[in-house]
């Protein structure tokens, strides 16, 4: 153990205490993952020397500060590209208002097979069949104009509502969006801090375990985007009735609306590594899970009707993908069966 100078007073007291907890739980000295000589006496660690509490939070600060500033540059670079993070945030809404827009078309054209269509909607469906192309590329000419030409109640833009909402909202995307960009060095900062505290054995489930958890939460994100935002919107602007109420989203509840999805799906797609790390470490045995299936179903209905927004498309959207996902489980922790710990024997 490395040998401290004495502090007269409370604090000093409290730091002592504080390092000799940490020398207690003998955590290993955390050195940089990126130089082979730290690789090679991580994997002795009888030969690593102690570090005192303000070792750890010195070395912590350094991690800390390296990440911030891949961010901070990674801001830099995504804040000239306002136009491309927005198309990316109004994807979503743009694929519901096609959907919608198609339905919308269908329901002129049968009113014109039924020889019930008036006027003014007879020249909503020529507009709507003529531009249709440019509509759904998007190189139609004035499109804050389509709702009064093609008679579809729903804006094809999101509105701000306040002059700062705008721009507060590509902020907040820009900051996602520079944490997604900078996630190899922060990742690695973070690993690297935590890798000098584990065995070889432990880094090597690590290894294995870690491709899986970016994929599924790659796929849950994708979904959430994709999918259940875009359906979960359809399905409340198809309860609204446009002579009450008119279907206007803001710019900045929307954002939080994908943001709360997206994150919610990439959380929900970790359930089978999950169900497996538990299984590994002893926690729940397989039989465990199989035994209570019903009750597990149950769980994850309440906490889509949660975290979901409040209507039934999208807690179907997001509990769905779970029951399936733990379907994954089950049959991931049946095969590794064979590693569970063995049952205690009950005492007679």
């Amino acid at each position: 153990m490395r040998p401290r100078t004495g502090t007269g007073g409370p604090q000093g007291r409290l730091f002592s205490i504080l390092g000799d907890l940490f020398d207690g739980l003998s955590l290993r000295e955390i050195m940089p993952l990126d130089q082979p000589e730290a690789r090679d006496a991580i994997d002795q660690p009888e030969a690593l020397p102690r570090m005192t509490f303000g070792d750890h939070l010195d070395e912590l600060r350094k991690r800390v500060i390296k990440a911030l500033v891949a961010v901070v540059v990674a801001i830099v670079v995504v804040l000239p590209f306002k136009g491309v993070v927005q198309e990316i945030i109004v994807g979503p809404y743009r694929q519901q208002w096609q959907i919608g827009f198609e339905h919308w078309v269908e329901g002129l054209q049968a009113k014109e097979a039924a020889g019930s269509i008036s006027e003014e909607s007879a020249q909503f469906l020529a507009y709507c069949l003529e531009h249709k192309a440019q509509i759904f590329d998007g190189s139609v000419e004035y499109p804050y104009l389509l709702q009064s030409r093609t008679g579809y109640p729903v804006p094809y833009g999101l509105y701000a509502t306040g002059g700062l909402e705008d721009i507060l909202s590509f902020m907040w995307a820009s900051l996602i969006f520079a944490v997604v960009l900078a996630s190899p060095v922060v990742i690695w900062q973070i690993w690297a801090f935590i890798a000098a505290g584990l065995y070889q054995n432990e880094r090597r489930v690590f290894y294995r375990y870690f491709p899986f958890m970016l994929l599924l939460t790659c796929a849950g994100v994708w979904f959430g985007y994709a999918v259940a935002l875009p359906y979960s919107l359809g399905f409340l602007i198809s309860m609204m009735d446009p002579s009450m109420v008119n279907a206007i989203f803001s710019v900045g509840q929307f954002f939080n609306l994908l943001f709360m999805t997206t994150a919610a799906m990439g959380v929900v797609f970790q359930v089978p590594i999950v169900m497996l790390a538990l299984q590994r470490v002893g926690i729940v045995r397989h039989a465990t899970f199989v035994k209570h299936w019903r009750m597990t179903i149950l769980v994850i209905f309440i906490l889509s009707a949660l975290f979901s927004p409040p209507e039934p498309v999208s807690m179907i959207l997001m509990s769905l993908p779970m029951i399936l996902l733990y379907g994954v489980g089950l049959l991931l922790t049946a095969s590794g069966r064979k590693n569970e710990p063995a049952e205690p024997e009950a005492a007679t």
